[in-house]
């Protein structure tokens, strides 16, 4: 799956074996979040507690591993010394010393282990989210070539099949799978109803349905493949429409966190140093940078993740 290129980090040798034993307690923690199973099947994912267990086990490698950046960042720094926590079980001054010390490390690795966990679990929607965004992107295209045969006086199925060959992405896989389950000896309806049940896109879902409403009540496939068009029509124009308004706001929110913040932050930082007591060192710039850094990242992919996949 595309997630595991940037956060998998187990080779997989390692991870297949502990991800085997750990299954039983992934398809609990699976059965948690709903529509997780089937998001997974959307995307070539046929066991949901491996993945599960592959996801717990790489998130708390993150946790161990930023649980030892930062107990290193404390030594170096001076913070946690060795020698104290050599008498940590004879003195009970340096045990809550050590604890003391230790405790935001730990804390924020498994802070971190229970957020990449969640991610994880559910990122896999996000994904499948997209795929129907791309099968709605060439839907359009795909039903109007549909349309254009159905109304020549070519068969529904070879129809199906032409679609399959044409290089409408998804929308062409989808048709595929129906062609194939026709050839098999299945009834055209049946075998749209199972693609329909399988598809994440809700306008692939409709436009399967009015086929199989006109297949079995006789009524013009040209006439159902019409309305859909147009009604896919208006909402990737809505789409667009809408997100042209949320990009305003995003914006603004965008120029407040790389320009006003930066700027306005330091003065707040520089009075407070001089009037209330508050050692502002350069660490705190650079952390502060960094903060607002990260939040310009976090900004951009929000708003690449917000923008429609049309294609008019």
């Amino acid at each position: 799956m595309e997630v595991a290129i940037f956060l998998f980090i187990i080779p997989k040798t390692l991870e297949a074996p502990l991800a085997r034993r750990l299954r039983g307690l992934g398809g609990k923690l699976g059965s948690l979040v709903p529509g997780l199973g089937y998001d997974l099947r959307e995307l070539g994912e046929a066991d949901a507690g491996k993945y599960v267990a592959r996801a717990l086990l790489n998130s708390v490698l993150w946790g161990i591993l930023l649980t030892l950046l930062i107990s290193f960042f404390l030594f170096t720094t001076g913070r946690l010394k060795p020698e104290i926590l050599a008498q940590t079980f004879s003195n009970n001054a340096a045990l809550s010393y050590a604890a003391a010390g230790i405790l935001p490390a730990v804390g924020s690795g498994i802070f971190v282990t229970a957020l990449l966990l969640a991610f994880l679990l559910y990122y896999p929607h996000i994904l499948a989210r997209k795929l129907a965004e791309t099968v709605d992107k060439d839907l359009i295209f795909a039903l109007k070539d549909l349309q254009l045969q159905i109304g020549s006086g070519v068969s529904l199925f070879n129809a199906m099949v032409n679609v399959s060959k044409a290089g409408y992405g998804n929308v062409s896989k989808q048709f595929d799978s129906v062609v194939k389950d026709i050839s098999a000896g299945e009834a055209e309806d049946a075998a749209l109803e199972k693609m329909a049940a399988h598809t994440e896109s809700e306008f692939m879902k409709r436009t399967v349905w009015q086929m199989i409403t006109a297949l079995r009540g006789g009524a013009s496939l040209e006439g159902a493949l019409s309305s859909i068009i147009s009604v896919l029509k208006r909402d990737q124009a809505s789409r667009i429409r809408t997100f042209i308004h949320e990009l305003n706001l995003w914006a603004l929110v965008y120029m407040i966190v790389a320009v006003a913040v930066p700027g306005l932050g330091s003065t707040v930082l520089i009075v407070i140093s001089a009037f209330g007591g508050i050692v502002v060192t350069e660490m705190t710039y650079v952390f502060a940078l960094v903060a607002c850094f990260i939040a310009e990242i976090v900004i951009i992919g929000f708003i690449k993740s917000r923008r429609p996949i049309v294609h008019l």
